[in-house]
């Protein structure tokens, strides 16, 4: 096994991925630095990524100090004319906070694509949904405990994905522009 790979053999391994460049000056740093080659235009999804299993944890710590150790009541009604209450299990709120951070995420990334005001088009309906989200639980809720945390489940996940999930994109950009600009310094001639 060899310790040392050279310029030529990297070139064999993955070979340029812009037309009309040698392989030679390749400027991919490899798979196992864990960068994405600029240009590439994906996106890293581990900040974004945290932000929703963040909210999703805390929704599910809210709702285990509500409900289990808490006692309050966490019945439900699943339409507003049904008669039976359902209770509020952790699955429903962690499906639920999870699946509103990806959706968020997904139009977060799509108005990102086509606008420069993306993260702004993006907090203002967000918000929309969070307000309108609230009449779930102060309708649908069998006690007076269970809608106030109900409603803070709502705010809390809203909370976290209206004010981290921009910001976490904005971050990764933000050292990805700077890294690059500390390489073009290094590379300029003194």
């Amino acid at each position: 096994m060899r310790n040392h790979t050279t310029t030529d053999d990297r070139a064999d391994i993955r070979p340029s991925t812009h037309p009309g460049t040698h392989p030679s000056t390749h400027s991919d740093p490899g798979p196992l630095t864990g960068k994405v080659p600029r240009g590439s235009g994906r996106a890293r999804p581990g900040p974004r990524l945290a932000v929703v299993a963040s909210a999703g944890a805390t929704a599910l710590l809210l709702w285990l100090v509500a409900g289990p150790v808490l006692s309050i009541n966490l019945d439900v009604l699943l339409t507003p004319g049904a008669t039976t209450p359902v209770p509020v299990a952790a699955g429903s709120v962690i499906i639920s906070s999870v699946a509103a951070g990806l959706l968020g995420w997904a139009l977060l990334a799509g108005l990102e694509r086509i606008s420069r005001h993306g993260a702004t088009i993006w907090r203002c309906l967000a918000g929309a949904v969070a307000l309108l989200s609230l009449g779930g639980p102060l309708s649908l809720a069998q006690s007076g405990g269970g809608a106030v945390v109900l409603t803070l489940l709502h705010l809390v996940v809203g909370g976290i994905l209206l004010i981290a999930l921009p910001r976490a994109g904005t971050e990764r950009a933000h050292r990805t522009s700077t890294s690059q600009a500390g390489v073009a310094r290094a590379g300029a001639p003194t």
